[in-house]
């Protein structure tokens, strides 16, 4: 199996952060230009990701650092929508049908159907993409998790990795302990403090040396090799355009692109 359709097949299966806020922002423009004063946030919710079907996982030192244990330190994840969602719920109900219709529906040319053309090229391919991951649990005989090597991985190197950094933790639930130790503590828009990100980086670090992400690739080669070879042109195809709506999301997120400048660029081509 060639790493690189293992690689795509694994990264389709989470699509990041970074790309979906950037959509909620060219959505909340879009609505601008409609008469809807929906609020944007540029910034991007901290929230752990999976890597393939495994919780817990860090991918990088990076995300270990900036996004700690979210789902077990931030007081109230839902807080990251509930400026939008405040301002949804004081529309009249003729507003309110207007902006089910023009803003989120997913048929015609609503703000959801051209944020996503912008991002992934149509709205058909941004849901090919984002059900990847379903396909991929459809097509697999079992979860890494139930993997031999992964829980040799996780059980005889991780945890005693762990442990030796003085955390003990009950398999790959750095989060569970990391909720026990620091509580609930921080705003979704806030980075861990200097226990959380030290803790957390150490759980990277053992994740590193027991090579767990490239057993769990192992095992998704075992469970669903089959699949993945019989769509590797799909799957490569699907994550270059991941990629390039990573680029378009990180312009966005950054003020140097808008739905503005996009929906004008398109106009000029046609």
């Amino acid at each position: 199996m060639p790493d690189t359709v293992t690689v795509a097949t694994v990264e389709l299966s989470d699509v990041p952060m970074e790309v979906m806020q950037a959509e909620e922002v060219l959505m909340a423009q879009c609505a601008r230009t409609k008469g809807f004063e929906v609020p944007v946030s540029y910034t991007v919710p901290a929230v752990p990701q999976s890597y393939s079907d495994v919780g817990g996982v860090f991918r990088s030192r990076e995300e270990a650092q900036s996004v700690g244990y979210a789902s077990q330190t931030v007081t109230n994840m839902e807080d990251t929508n509930a400026e939008q969602n405040e301002y949804v719920d004081s529309l009249s109900a003729a507003d309110r049908e207007r902006y089910d219709r023009e803003i989120v529906s997913e048929e015609g040319n609503s703000c959801m159907v051209q944020a996503a053309t912008m991002l992934y090229g149509s709205y058909r391919e941004s849901t090919a993409i984002f059900n990847t991951f379903n396909e991929v649990q459809r097509e697999r005989s079992a979860s890494a998790l139930d993997d031999k090597d992964v829980q040799s991985a996780i059980m005889d190197e991780y945890v005693p990795c762990m442990k030796r950094a003085g955390y003990e933790v009950r398999g790959l639930r750095g989060g569970e302990l990391a909720g026990k130790t620091f509580g609930r503590y921080r705003a979704w828009n806030e980075a861990p403090n200097a226990d959380e990100r030290a803790m957390a980086t150490q759980d990277w670090t053992c994740q590193v040396e027991a090579k767990l992400m490239e057993r769990i690739n192992d095992s998704l080669e075992r469970s669903a090799g089959t699949w993945m070879l019989a769509n590797e042109a799909t799957i490569l195809e699907r994550h270059e355009k991941l990629q390039q709506a990573k680029g378009i999301a990180n312009q966005v997120l950054a003020g140097k692109s808008s739905f503005e400048d996009m929906a004008s660029a398109d106009g000029k081509q046609d």
